[in-house]
């Protein structure tokens, strides 16, 4: 109840006064529905966009939902998922946050990148589920209605992903998650993790050295040409999001794998995707760069 009052609160705050909205990079939500990771199926109408967003079919048109930090999207993809709109076409999105029942509508309008959409300052509801009901007009006969969700993303790997990167505890040696939930130090911007409470105070008393030896540490190779994620691999991981192969969450099915694909360090979900990437380097190294990632050096 508590968590959901304070949902509330934040978003009757947001809400209340709109922002320009501009074309910047969105992370959503990834729906594995339909999704046989043993056989590498994707399901069709949960695939990332051009431009970073999640595209569904809506009748006989393709729509790609984009959330940014100040205002959500929508595209309508023509040929070679370019958005088109006509000059004129306007609508309406009903948006309600998380768990609250509470919908608040806005106006829907073209944008100068052709999207249609709204400004409006999402940065309080951070990780939140968005539910968005839409109507966009004046882009045919008939309106175009569909519901969208999506959440706008801190940015940042969640502490399962962080613990499965670094693995072992910086003091004893010990696999994370051995004895107990593992405790988070943080040092600056980083995060180390410790086996239990009685090694905490050796990870404060000299974190540098502790954070040098996981933060520059090179993963093995699990099969030829995929190396082991590790923490020195966060940032990257955290700027890549999904993989390009699959289009699922990196860390979604265990530690990302590494590929070096024309010496740039590309992530994938799995060990099943590096022979993909590797077969149409070319290809994945566009789609990243058409989503406005771009990889560091391998």
């Amino acid at each position: 109840m508590r968590r959901q009052f304070f949902a509330t609160v934040c978003t009757a705050a947001l809400l209340a006064t709109p922002m320009v909205v501009s074309a910047q990079e969105a992370a959503t939500p990834h729906d594995h529905a339909g999704h046989d990771h043993a056989a590498h199926q994707h399901a069709a109408d949960a695939t990332t966009g051009p431009h970073g967003g999640t595209v569904q079919t809506v009748g006989e048109r393709r729509v790609e939902t984009v959330i940014a930090d100040k205002g959500i999207m929508f595209m309508i993809l023509g040929k070679n998922d370019q958005p088109i709109a006509p000059p004129d076409a306007t609508g309406t999105l009903k948006l309600r946050v998380g768990d609250s029942k509470k919908e608040y509508t806005y106006q829907l309008k073209t944008l100068k990148n052709l999207a249609i959409g709204v400004g409006v300052d999402l940065s309080k509801v951070v990780n939140q589920p968005l539910h968005m009901n839409v109507e966009i007009t004046n882009i045919g006969s008939e309106p175009l209605v569909f519901h969208a969700m999506g959440k706008l993303s801190s940015g940042k790997l969640s502490d399962e992903l962080l613990i499965s990167l670094q693995a072992t505890c910086p003091v004893s040696g010990q696999p994370l998650g051995s004895m107990g939930t593992p405790p988070k130090i943080t040092i600056g911007d980083k995060s180390l993790f410790v086996c239990c409470a009685g090694c905490t105070k050796k990870v404060e008393a000299s974190p540098d050295q502790y954070l040098t030896k996981y933060y520059t540490a090179k993963g093995e190779q699990v099969r030829q040409g995929v190396f082991k994620s590790t923490l020195a691999d966060a940032a990257a991981i955290a700027a890549q999001k999904t993989c390009p192969v699959m289009d699922e969450p990196l860390g979604g099915m265990g530690v990302p794998g590494k590929v070096n694909v024309n010496g740039k360090a590309i992530y994938i979900c799995c060990p099943g995707c590096a022979k993909k990437l590797t077969a149409e380097p070319d290809k994945y190294l566009a789609a990243l760069k058409a989503q406005g990632i771009t990889p560091p050096a391998f």
